[in-house]
């Protein structure tokens, strides 16, 4: 089994994971309209993001809006999935959350519907009226959070 390390992404990062969130957009996002390399670096301006690292390579990412403790990007390349990549970048980004953690789902997209599902999360709203209609889910796991559990 393979070790799973996650650390905060560096400058040094930020290429693959573009490469990585260009791939999967192509893969399997097709409401995604021609998706780009430069697409990353927008898309993740200013939140604070963590690398999944396995045996040496970058695995996957996560992205989180700390000001709303917002899921905005969790992508793991294809050849790293269901390895528990993604769960342990959600375990990690718990140690920065504030409160549980939301994200918006494409409705459509009914693999990353049954994992967050797995992982924990729930759907608290539907926007059908949104292109591509989405739900917002929000984390139950919060036990996980060392913020919530001070005392």
């Amino acid at each position: 089994m393979a070790t799973i390390e996650i650390k905060t992404a560096t400058v040094a990062d930020l290429d693959a994971l573009a490469e990585i969130y260009l791939i999967d957009r192509q893969r399997d996002f097709p409401w995604a309209t021609n998706p780009k390399l430069a697409d990353f670096e927008h898309d993740s301006r200013g939140e604070f993001i963590q690398v999944a690292w396995v045996d040496g390579q970058r695995a996957g990412f996560c992205s989180l809006y700390r000001l709303a403790n917002f899921i905005h990007l969790l992508f793991i390349a294809p050849e790293f999935r269901k390895m528990g990549v993604g769960e342990s970048l959600l375990a990690e980004m718990r140690q920065y959350a504030t409160e549980p953690m939301t994200l918006k789902c494409v409705m459509a997209n009914e693999g990353a519907l049954k994992f967050y599902a797995r992982v924990g999360f729930r759907v608290v709203k539907a926007d059908r009226d949104a292109l591509p209609p989405n739900y917002t889910l929000r984390d139950t796991r919060t036990e996980q959070y060392v913020a919530l559990n001070l005392q």
